[in-house]
């Protein structure tokens, strides 16, 4: 019989840049779904609030743990993510739903001036994490994995912090059970057309 268990996730920043509406969707295979948006993050911090994941180990357990992360820089060119596979499907379904939202957070962010400071930067991050959110949604709600990063949980993480480490070029999942990474791609926001 399965045991159901329950850990913890952080966001670390490593990109030598802010990131803005980051989005994390977790799937425990079909069994359990969890997902979280954080509306910003300095260069070099980690989330002070965790997403809790549950999962199950023991005898007859057959899920897996996937992973899938966006996040935007305050410039708002290009939507970044976790890419283990070609995500440009998604990618292309996103142009249609997403300009808006993306378009409004860009625009915030634009009036910044390239200071990541003060009431205008609120406003950007906020706008980026519905941005965000509205990307990940569809991904939360399907029951596939494509695009998504494998790594397991085992029964040493329950009740542990896992640290999602976002560099520049890979994103790195680490818990007490183990290491993985995956690559990292920027893709085009999609442009709102007049």
């Amino acid at each position: 019989m399965p045991d159901k268990r329950r850990a913890w996730v952080k966001i670390h920043n490593n990109t030598g840049k802010p990131m803005i509406g980051i989005s994390l969707v977790h799937k425990y295979s079909n069994v359990y779904k969890e997902e979280k948006q954080w509306d910003k993050l300095e260069n070099g911090e980690t989330t002070s609030e965790a997403l809790g994941v549950d999962y199950n180990t023991g005898f007859l357990t057959t899920g897996r743990d996937w992973w899938f992360i966006m996040w935007f820089h305050p410039d708002m060119k290009y939507i970044w993510h976790s890419s283990p596979i070609n995500m440009r499907g998604f990618f292309d379904f996103a142009d249609n739903i997403v300009p808006d939202a993306i378009a409004g957070a860009a625009g915030a962010a634009a009036g910044l001036g390239g200071a990541f400071t003060g009431p205008g930067a609120v406003v950007a991050a906020a706008a980026a994490a519905a941005a965000a959110k509205l990307v990940t949604s569809a991904l939360f709600n399907s029951e596939g994995t494509e695009g998504f990063k494998q790594h397991m949980l085992e029964e040493e993480d329950e009740g542990e912090i896992m640290e999602i480490v976002v560099n520049l070029e890979d994103v790195e999942f680490k818990s007490k059970s183990g290491r993985s990474t995956t690559d990292v791609r920027g893709q085009d926001a999609p442009k709102k057309h007049f």
